[in-house]
C-alpha cells in the first residue's frame, strides 16, 4: 500500500519538493501546474509555488532549522534542546509573547524575504488536510500542541532526513484521517555557495586562495550577496563541532546568569577564556556579540580589580570548569606558558593575588568533587600546578645561589633544575631565560660572584646537554666560585682594617706582597687554608679605593648638589655591589649625623631635602 508520494521539481531561483503521506494519499488529487506557478490544494487548504515566491492558505505554518539572522526567541534560547523556528499560519506574539491564534491563515512571501528571515538554504511549508470543521485559530492551535514540540525539536530539518521527518510528523500529529502536506523550498544558489564552503572549511576550518577564488566564482556567478554570504560562513562554522562547544558553552554561561543583576568574576573570566578560544578556531566574533545583546543586555558586568595578568591566570583557569569536557584540552602549552609568566609577573611584584586565584579555583574544584564525586578536575588542577611548584623551586634555588654567600650547590639540585628546565622548554624554548634568568641577572642587588654563579651554571647546563661535561664538573665549578666568594670577603674585611694602617705600604709592589703574606697567615690561622691569588688581593684592594673615593669625595657632592646622576652613574660603572653601597652609605650617613630621610630620598632618586653642613 502506497504511504506517501513525493514530488520534486525546479522554479525560478528554488529547488522544491512536495511531501504528501496520511490518509488516502494513494486516491489524492492534490496539485495543479502551470507555465509560471504550480499549486498544491486540498479541502480547503493551499500552498503555490511561483518564480517569485510562495503563497498559502490553510491549517499550517512554516519550519526552519535557525540559523545566524533568524531572530530567536528568548524562550528558544532557554530551551538548549530547540533548533527549529516554527510559525504558524495567522498566529503571532503578543506583548507578554503569548501566541495569539487569528482566523487570517492567508499569505504569501517572497523569496528574497523568505530565505533572508529564515534559512538562507531551505526552509519547509505544510497544511494539514482534514474533515474538522471548526475554526482556523482552533484548529491551528490543536495542531501546534500536537507536533510543535517535535517540529522544534528535532535534527531532522537539518539533517535533510525528510521521509523520517514526515513519518514522525505524521505519528505526533495523531490523526488518522488526516492527511499531511509537506514542501521543502531550495534556495539553488545559495545551496551551491553553502555546500563548496561547508567542504572547505570542514578538514581544515581554513580556505585555500584557490578555494578563495572558487567561492568568488560561485558569488559572482549567481550575485549572492554579502549578508547572506557571511550568514551561510557563519552557520557552518558555528556548527562545526570544535566551534559549537565553545559557542554553546558561552550561550550557557549566559543563559546562567539571567536571573542575576551581574555576572560573577568567574563567569567573566570564562567568558573572556572563550573568546580567546574563538580568536583561534577563527570564530566570528559577531556570534558572541549577538549572544552578549539578547541575553546580557544591560546586565552590570562587575569589576575584578585585579590586574590584566591575573585576570588572564583566573580567565585561563576557569576553563576546568566548562561543561563541555572537549574544551579542557584547550589548556594548551600557551596557556600554561602564561599562567607561569603570570606567576613570575605576582612574584616580581610581592603579589598575592595569583595565589588568591589558585585558592578560588582549588576551592571550585573541591565543591565540584564534593558534589559529584568526580576527582577528574582536581587531577587536571594539580596537573597545571606542578608547573608552578616548579617555578617556585627554580626560583628558589637560582635567587638563592645569586644572593645567598655560602650557598651549597649539590648535584641532585642541578639535577633537579635540568629536570625544571626541560619542562619549560617544552613549553616555550624562551620561558625558562624570560621567567627566571633575565630578571635575575638584570636585578640591581645581584653580586659579582652570583652573576658569575648564574652565568656558570646556565654554560654548564648546555655543556651538559651536549655531553662535554657531567654533573660533578658543573659542581665543581660551582664550589671553585663559591670558596673564591668567600676568600674575597675575608680578605676584603682583613685588608680594610689594615688599610686604616698601613695605607702608605699599599702603594709599593713590596709593601702589597707583605701585607698579601701577613692577611694569609691571619686567615690559616682562622682555618682559610688557602693561598690569596696575586689578582684577587689586587682586585680587592681596588674595590677598596673605589669604595674610598666614593665615601670621601663622590658622595659629599652627591649630597651638596643633589646629583642623583652622579651616583648612578658610580654604581653603573665602579662594580662594585650596589647592596654593599648601600651598606656603607648607611654608615657614613650614622657617621655623619645625617637626616636618614635624605638617603631614602637618594635611593630613590627623588629631590633632595636641604642639609645643613
Amino acid at each position: 500500500m502506497i504511504k506517501d508520494f513525493r514530488l520534486h521539481g525546479n522554479l525560478g531561483p528554488v529547488e522544491f519538493f512536495a511531501f504528501v503521506g496520511g490518509a488516502s494519499v494513494e486516491s489524492t488529487y492534490f496539485y495543479e501546474e502551470t507555465a509560471s506557478q504550480i499549486r498544491f490544494f486540498s479541502k480547503g487548504n493551499e500552498f503555490t509555488v511561483s518564480g517569485e515566491g510562495v503563497h498559502y492558505k490553510g491549517t499550517g505554518g512554516s519550519f526552519c532549522e535557525y540559523m545566524f539572522g533568524v531572530e530567536k526567541a528568548l524562550k528558544d534560547m532557554i530551551k538548549g534542546e530547540v533548533s527549529n523556528r516554527l510559525i504558524m499560519f495567522g498566529a503571532f506574539l503578543d506583548k507578554s509573547e503569548k501566541i495569539v491564534f487569528t482566523n487570517d491563515t492567508e499569505g504569501s512571501e517572497s523569496f528574497y524575504r523568505l530565505f533572508l528571515q529564515g534559512n538562507a538554504v531551505k526552509n519547509y511549508y505544510f497544511f494539514v488536510s482534514s474533515e474538522h470543521k471548526i475554526e482556523r485559530k482552533k484548529r491551528q492551535e490543536h495542531i501546534l500542541r500536537s507536533a510543535g514540540k517535535f517540529l522544534k525539536r528535532t535534527e531532522f530539518v537539518g539533517s535533510d532526513k525528510d521521509t523520517e521527518l514526515m513519518n514522525d510528523f505524521i505519528n505526533e500529529l495523531g490523526e488518522q484521517k488526516s492527511a499531511l502536506f509537506m514542501f521543502k523550498i531550495i534556495h539553488k544558489e545559495n545551496e551551491a555557495f553553502y555546500k563548496a564552503f561547508e567542504n572547505f572549511y570542514s578538514s581544515e576550518r581554513a580556505l585555500t586562495p584557490q578555494e578563495e577564488l572558487h567561492l568568488e566564482d560561485i558569488v559572482a556567478r549567481y550575485g549572492i550577496d554579502s549578508y547572506q554570504q557571511e550568514r551561510m560562513k557563519i552557520d557552518i562554522m558555528y556548527k562545526h563541532p570544535e566551534n559549537k562547544c565553545v559557542v554553546d558553552e558561552y550561550k550557557d554561561i549566559l543563559l546562567n546568569s539571567i536571573s542575576k543583576e551581574s555576572l560573577e568574576p568567574s563567569e567573566i573570566a570564562r567568558l573572556g577564556r572563550l573568546r580567546t578560544l574563538s580568536i583561534r578556531n577563527n570564530i566570528p566574533s559577531v556570534l558572541f556579540d549577538t549572544l552578549d545583546e539578547l541575553l546580557l543586555g544591560g546586565k552590570k558586568v562587575q569589576d575584578m580589580k585585579e590586574p590584566d595578568y591575573l585576570k588572564e591566570a583566573r580567565s585561563i583557569l576557569e576553563n576546568l570548569f566548562f561543561k563541555d569536557p572537549s574544551l579542557k584540552k584547550h589548556i594548551i602549552n600557551e596557556d600554561i606558558v602564561r599562567l607561569v609568566k603570570a606567576k613570575h609577573k605576582a612574584y616580581s611584584r610581592s603579589d598575592m593575588g595569583f595565589e588568591q586565584v589558585l585558592l578560588d579555583v582549588g576551592k571550585t574544584c573541591d565543591e565540584i568533587a564534593r558534589e559529584t564525586n568526580d576527582f577528574s578536575v582536581f587531577e587536571e588542577f594539580s596537573a597545571i600546578l606542578t608547573y608552578f611548584d616548579r617555578y617556585d623551586n627554580v626560583q628558589a634555588l637560582l635567587s638563592q645561589i645569586a644572593f645567598m654567600e655560602n650557598m651549597d650547590f649539590a648535584e641532585d639540585s642541578l639535577r633537579s633544575l635540568i629536570g625544571n628546565k626541560n619542562e619549560f622548554d617544552k613549553l616555550d624554548r624562551t620561558l625558562f631565560d624570560g621567567v627566571v634568568i633575565k630578571e635575575l641577572l638584570h636585578n640591581k642587588y645581584i653580586t659579582a660572584y652570583g652573576r658569575r654563579k648564574i652565568n656558570s651554571i646556565l654554560k654548564g647546563i648546555a655543556k651538559i646537554s651536549n655531553g662535554d661535561a657531567s654533573l660533578r664538573d658543573v659542581v665543581a665549578e660551582l664550589k671553585m666560585i663559591r670558596d673564591e666568594e668567600r676568600l674575597y670577603s675575608q680578605v676584603h674585611a682583613a685588608l680594610k682594617e689594615r688599610m686604616r694602617s698601613f695605607y702608605p705600604r699599599l702603594n709599593t709592589q713590596e709593601g702589597r706582597a707583605e701585607i698579601r703574606e701577613d692577611i694569609e697567615r691571619e686567615l690559616a690561622e682562622e682555618g682559610f687554608a688557602r693561598k690569596t691569588p696575586h689578582k684577587l688581593f689586587e682586585k680587592t684592594l681596588l674595590d677598596l679605593r673605589k669604595e674610598s673615593f666614593y665615601l670621601n669625595h663622590l658622595l659629599p657632592i652627591i649630597i651638596e648638589k643633589k646629583d642623583i646622576n652622579l651616583r648612578e652613574d658610580f654604581l653603573k660603572n665602579s662594580g662594585l655591589d650596589r647592596f654593599y653601597i648601600e651598606t656603607i652609605e648607611k654608615e657614613y650617613f650614622n657617621d655623619k649625623d645625617i637626616d636618614a630621610a635624605v638617603l631614602e630620598q637618594i635611593r630613590e632618586g627623588k629631590e633632595l631635602l636641604g642639609v645643613e653642613n
